[in-house]
């Protein structure tokens, strides 16, 4: 079975789910990421330096879609499209589990245009 690890930010304080509001989750390499699409996962977090400490699973998730998403750069000025269509980042970003506009766009500064994937754990699409 897939892990999936998740940053402690994203996990609810009974720590046995992911926090409210967080249906699905941004990653790296969308071709990659495709072929877990229907397949269960398990979700974690690291108890303490990531790749140095134990996994701490909190809960098991089915994917249910993977939804391919795209970043775009021009100079200083980035967005968002699924489709070939721009979404509304604010909503992007709460449906990813942010609180706000500045935490999704800090948490994605260091991320290289290109395509992406959204991982769904619900069966919400843009």
């Amino acid at each position: 079975m897939k892990h999936i690890a998740f940053d402690p930010q994203f996990v609810n304080v009974a720590g046995n789910d992911l926090k409210r509001g967080k249906m699905h989750t941004i990653r790296k390499n969308y071709e990659y990421w495709k072929r877990f699409e229907g397949k269960e996962v398990t979700l974690f977090t690291w108890e303490g330096k990531p790749y140095r400490s134990k996994q701490k699973v909190f809960c098991t998730k089915r994917i249910i879609s993977v939804q391919g998403i795209e970043l775009h750069a021009r100079g200083s000025e980035y967005r968002w499209t699924v489709n070939g269509k721009g979404i509304f980042i604010p909503r992007l970003a709460a449906n990813d589990g942010f609180i706000n506009f500045n935490d999704f766009s800090e948490w994605f500064a260091d991320c290289k245009p290109g395509k992406m994937a959204i991982i769904h754990f619900t069966d919400f699409r843009y």
